[in-house]
């Protein structure tokens, strides 16, 4: 945009563009966009049904086994979602398989306590756990323990049971088992451990099942994950997933870490971050911290004087006059009863009616005379004191 001074002389003015306020933002905008990301993951990971969760069969995400769910289907096999203990127990004695039939069980969170799982070894025939921790281990297995974590790689099933014989290369990818049992089957090898460990518990068999890899979406189109994964659940008509939840926890027990919801955490961190990110630009902006010494406290009767010298020092008596007619006139409207906003005009018309004085003779002392040396500013300067107190006594007689 171009302006003209009033000189005649042209400038031009930029008006700021779209793209600079853009640019100004990026920060806020970036930051929106980061927490705005942050509380959907979360949203998405708290769900309670498993969709969004690692291995949920509702998930239908790489991490999900919503295809596996979707496979057993078409296979005949009837899969049944439970995210509650009792209702779990409800669902394996109404199945109509003798001993319950097979039970998937995915203790991510860790909720559940030895009495419960020892009470579901009793209701099913087959439990099928998922990375299972070390009180699901030492509550049903005695000597199974975890060993490592496995980032990659594929194994060849290796052992007895007869419904991996249709697998051949299967992934690995989770968390290595092995046990120490003579009765126990260790199938899908790797350099630390079983990527699948299988016991008898009294009438129950249980599998620990580390290589979860080959049960994602992201994997079971792979290799012979399928082969694998159909093998492992589509043996019974009746397959109940159970997905423990906070509810699950006996009265009394749990820590902080088990009582929150799952998307509590990541919420936390991207707060954090965020809380992280603006100290650190906002720091950058201001720059250094600097060091001020405190300001010197001084008498206002050392400024006046001050004041006072510096006037004398540049013969400014006008300046110096006028700075005490300012005080005056403001105190007269005060005593006179105007407001603070009234003219020199009103003042000198009020003053001039309480006291009886000549209005052109009080104009000439509030504003007109001008002193041409000290002798006469100091007079002058007496003429407004003694004004002053002409008026609070008219004011206010004793």
């Amino acid at each position: 945009m171009t302006t003209t001074a009033p000189d005649g002389a042209t400038g031009t003015v930029t008006t700021p563009t779209l793209g600079a306020t853009l640019r100004r933002a990026r920060f806020w905008v970036a930051l929106a966009v980061v927490l705005a990301l942050g509380v959907a993951a979360a949203l998405v990971v708290g769900s309670g049904s498993g969709e969004g969760r690692p291995l949920g069969p509702a998930n239908a995400a790489p991490g999900g086994a919503k295809a596996l769910v979707e496979v057993l289907g078409r296979e005949g096999v009837d899969v049944t979602v439970t995210t509650g203990f009792e209702a779990t127990l409800d669902r394996l004695g109404g199945t109509g398989d003798p001993g319950g039939g097979t039970v998937v069980v995915d203790d991510a969170d860790g909720f559940l306590v030895a009495d419960q799982w020892r009470r579901l070894a009793t209701e099913a025939s087959h439990l099928v756990l998922l990375a299972p921790g070390p009180t699901a281990l030492e509550s049903l297995t005695d000597d199974v323990r975890a060993t490592a974590q496995v980032s990659d790689g594929t194994a060849s099933p290796s052992c007895a049971l007869p419904a991996l014989r249709q697998a051949s290369r299967v992934d690995v990818t989770g968390v290595a088992y092995d046990s120490d049992r003579s009765g126990a089957v260790r199938c899908l090898p790797s350099d630390d451990g079983y990527g699948l460990v299988e016991v008898e518990d009294g009438d129950t068999r249980v599998t620990v099942v580390g290589a979860t890899g080959a049960l994602s979406n992201g994997s079971i189109a792979s290799d012979d994950d399928a082969a694998f994964a159909l093998a492992l659940l589509g043996e019974s008509s009746e397959l109940t997933w159970y997905l423990p939840s906070a509810d699950d926890l006996p009265q009394g027990s749990g820590t902080l870490a088990t009582l929150t919801p799952s998307w509590v955490t990541p919420s936390l961190v991207v707060l954090l971050l965020a809380g992280v990110a603006a100290m650190v630009w906002r720091g950058r902006r201001l720059g250094a911290l600097v060091v001020e010494r405190l300001p010197v406290t001084v008498r206002a009767s050392e400024t006046t004087e001050g004041r006072a010298r510096l006037y004398e020092r540049s013969g400014q008596r006008g300046h110096a006059l006028d700075q005490l007619r300012i005080g005056t006139l403001g105190r007269l409207a005060r005593v006179t009863g105007l407001s603070s906003t009234a003219s020199v005009d009103e003042i000198v018309a009020r003053v001039a009616a309480l006291t009886a004085a000549d209005p052109r003779g009080l104009r000439h002392v509030l504003v007109d005379a001008d002193p041409v040396d000290d002798r006469e500013l100091v007079a002058l300067s007496d003429s407004l004191l003694d004004l002053e107190r002409a008026v609070r006594r008219a004011v206010a007689p004793s």
